[in-house]
């Protein structure tokens, strides 16, 4: 019999080795070999059981960080891979003999292993550069918090409520609970009560009731992109004492060390900080609030103001709330549901003048009834599809908002929900909606979801920044005027003017829609300067009221009319101390600083931030939120050390995805692309990764053949590409955290507005997976 059989049966036996039957299990597992073998196994068996007192230090020996571990009395320098083969094999064979030894020092990871087996990784995982690596910031994770939270690598021991005993290892610890980094060798459940032994800080201070075990409830279990020989636990402190508050103290019993401790968090959270304002000023999702049923406010970005929009009716009078009606909100706001998401589909259809809104969500329709609204809407221009979720909030969230002072006119202390309208296809993919047969059923079926004519509420439309987005001052100025449309000539007067712009009052209404050219006649400032003609100014139609008498005009952009714009402008500017100005409303810091709290862990896209590195384009910075979804996963498994991959995205597609997009031109809308990857996995490890944009395809046969290949093969995502330029990143909200920042570190605070005003260019990153495959009919 060969070494390798000899080896196997070894294998095989180990378990059994302090079994009463162990002889007869020899036996029957040697029989019919010469006598040999059994004296053989036998050998082997008492080599690799015999107890082992040999310390192990693999420091400069393994591809990763070594730190000391005291294990069953002895001291071991051994990495995340080793520790958790430590564990797993003491299982194995019983306690720490030679075998675990062996084990120990031939991990997957050795330098000496991977040599002999010609492998250059660790995970095996394709090749990828580091060109489009980027770094990972957890958005929401405020470092402010209510209670001090000590980063401190510490050995631990958790006693789990089998009984079972592992070594661990601190992340952090605050008074009120801790994260720990944990072997994957034992299984942990969520909710489970654990006893936690701090041994390596109780011989460290001189705090007597830290040697006691503290009991802790797991609420959190977080994967290791890095390492899948790890897990990150977050745990809830059960015991109400002040010891790990103590044991804090303590580890920062200097004054110089606590500032240093305390100045290190506030440049931490300021740059965090900067990130997470420039993802909620840029994002392209519509972030909504509600009171109850009604829709109270929408907070717009430049990004999203498209979406914002596309729910206004051909006057531009915002019908978004029709949206959500009763039937619809009852659905999404089921007391007891913390937070849901639905697919919705919608189109626009013009009727006698007016534009009829219709849209339809996922549970509201069979498939055949679905499948003529696909049908209908996605012959039309206007064709949609969107991604709503909705949150309940806390009471904690909801007394923030009611403490903050109101200067947006909404009652924020009545908000009850918040959520996200994302656009997650358009007219671009139109066509995979009419794959399917159309069902031979009357249109008129459609009729119950379309919305009603009339808004049921108009919400309050926040920009995202306390900063004017006015190109011009407007002032109160009342001025008989006439409106020309066509042969029709309706009197009325001003309400406010600009340079460029004005508002009026009309004595009847005046059938006119958005966009529409009109003419204006100044009938009492034309007395004033009869040498500019003030009798018929050309004015494009920005707004017009529900009953069709106010309209807010701009002046059509005419270089022959730089005269007319010169003599409103010496108007305004001589009459200045007669004038009232009419306010902007702006939101306070305050209320923005809620909104902003409240909004970033409820991210339902990721944000990219991109730089520019010498003449090319490349993403820097990826906001995160843990646990990380699984196309995350996906990328952060092959990028380097803590860095997360974008080649499998960018990589040769950079002037697509990257240089076009974000041309800085303003008023450019953003660009999106869909993507496509397939990923075929051994385990948890990735053995080949492909992607391919949308249009990339030659054929919808062959992208339906690579879809249906890959959920063969291993798994499939479907994401969509935003790409958009960055002109101002800064907010106020940054620039007053910076002035804090200032009063500490003057070259900190300097560095981080260099860092955040460096980006110029903004991507997000949805996943619409689940979509693509309803919509082609691949749902398996």
């Amino acid at each position: 019999m060969q070494q390798p059989e000899i080896l196997s049966i070894v294998e095989r036996l180990i378990p059994a080795y302090q079994a009463d039957d162990f002889n007869y299990l020899l036996s029957q597992m040697t029989e019919g070999e010469p006598p040999s073998v059994k004296i053989l196994v036998k050998i082997e068996l008492n080599r690799v059981m015999a107890s082992c007192t040999k310390s192990i230090d693999l420091r400069g020996r393994v591809q990763g960080e070594c730190r000391e571990y005291q294990l069953d009395g002895l001291k071991h320098w051994l990495d995340d891979v080793a520790f958790n083969a430590y564990h797993k094999n003491t299982q194995k064979f019983g306690s720490y003999t030679e075998g675990v030894w062996e084990a120990l020092c031939n991990t997957r990871n050795n330098f000496r292993v991977m040599s002999q087996n010609n492998k250059a990784s660790l995970n095996h995982v394709p090749a990828t550069s580091t060109e489009f690596d980027v770094e990972p910031i957890t958005m929401g994770y405020d470092l402010k918090r209510r209670e001090n939270r000590l980063r401190v690598i510490s050995q631990i021991e958790i006693q789990l409520a089998n009984d079972q005993l592992v070594h661990a290892v601190t992340v952090d610890i605050s008074p009120s609970g801790a994260k720990f980094k944990v072997p994957t060798a034992f299984d942990y459940k969520l909710g489970e009560i654990v006893q936690v032994s701090f041994i390596e800080l109780s011989q460290n201070c001189p705090i007597a009731e830290l040697a006691q075990p503290f009991s802790y409830r797991i609420v959190g279990i977080d994967e290791s992109h890095e390492n899948d020989a790890v897990r990150f636990l977050r745990l809830l402190c059960l015991n109400h004492s002040t010891v790990i508050e103590e044991v804090i103290t303590y580890c920062l019993e200097s004054e110089i060390k606590k500032t240093r401790h305390d100045n290190q968090d506030k440049v931490i959270r300021t740059r965090t900080r900067g990130y997470e304002h420039a993802y909620l000023k840029h994002t392209c999702n519509l972030p909504i609030f509600f009171s109850g049923n009604e829709l109270k406010m929408v907070l717009v970005t430049d990004n999203n103001l498209p979406i914002w929009q596309y729910w206004h009716d051909e006057r531009n009078q915002p019908m978004l709330s029709n949206l959500f009606n009763k039937e619809r909100m009852s659905m999404l706001t089921a007391p007891g549901m913390r937070g849901c998401s639905n697919v919705l589909y919608s189109f626009k259809h013009e009727h006698q003048g007016r534009e009829l809104f219709f849209s339809m969500m996922m549970p509201e329709a069979d498939r055949e009834l679905r499948h003529l609204f696909w049908h209908v809407g996605a012959r039309k221009k206007s064709w949609k599809a969107f991604r709503l979720s909705i949150f309940e909030l806390s009471d904690e969230e909801k007394e923030l908002l009611a403490e903050q002072r109101n200067d947006i006119d909404v009652e924020t202390d009545r908000l009850t929900h918040c959520g996200f309208l994302q656009e997650i296809a358009d007219l671009s993919a139109s066509k995979d909606y009419l794959l399917c047969e159309k069902p031979r059923i009357a249109t008129s079926e459609l009729n119950p979801f379309r919305h009603a004519l009339k808004a049921s509420s108009t919400p309050a439309c926040v920009y995202f920044d306390a900063q004017s987005r006015r190109n011009e001052p407007r002032f109160i100025f009342k001025s008989p005027i006439e409106v020309i449309l066509s042969d029709q000539v309706i009197t009325g007067k001003t309400i406010d003017i600009s340079k460029r712009g004005v508002s009026i009052q009309l004595d009847k209404p005046l059938s006119i829609r958005a966009g529409e050219l009109c003419h204006l006649n100044f009938k009492e400032l034309q007395l004033y300067d009869k040498s500019i003609p003030l009798s018929k100014i050309p004015y494009q139609v920005v707004r017009v009221s529900s009953d069709n008498t106010q309209i807010q005009l701009m002046m059509d952009g005419n270089s022959q009319l730089l005269k007319t714009v010169t003599f409103f402008g010496r108007l305004i500017e001589h009459n200045k101390e007669k004038l009232n100005q009419k306010h902007e409303l702006l939101p306070s810091n305050g209320i923005l600083e809620s909104l902003h709290n409240i909004l970033l862990d409820k991210m339902v896209s990721t944000p990219l931030f991109i730089e520019k590195r010498g003449a090319n384009l490349r993403p820097k910075v990826i906001g995160v939120n843990y646990p990380l979804l699984p196309h995350l996963m996906l990328l952060a498994k092959l990028g380097q050390e803590k860095s997360f991959s974008m080649d499998p995205i960018y990589k040769g597609r950079t002037n697509t995805l990257l240089a076009t997009p974000m041309k800085r031109i303003v008023g450019s809308a953003p660009q999106y692309h869909e993507l496509y990857i397939s990923a075929a996995k051994f385990g948890t490890r990735i053995q080949s990764l492909e992607t391919k944009l949308s249009s990339e395809f030659e054929s919808t046969k062959l992208r339906l053949l690579f879809i249906k290949k890959a959920q063969m093969m291993g798994e499939f995502y479907a994401l969509r590409i935003c790409g958009t330029p960055v002109f101002d990143p800064v907010t106020a909200l940054l620039r007053k955290d910076l002035d804090e920042l200032l009063e500490i570190s003057l070259y900190q605070a300097r560095s981080i507005e260099k860092e955040i005003t460096s980006i110029c260019g903004y991507g997000e990153i949805t996943d619409i997976t689940e979509e693509v495959l309803i919509r082609l009919e691949l749902t398996q």
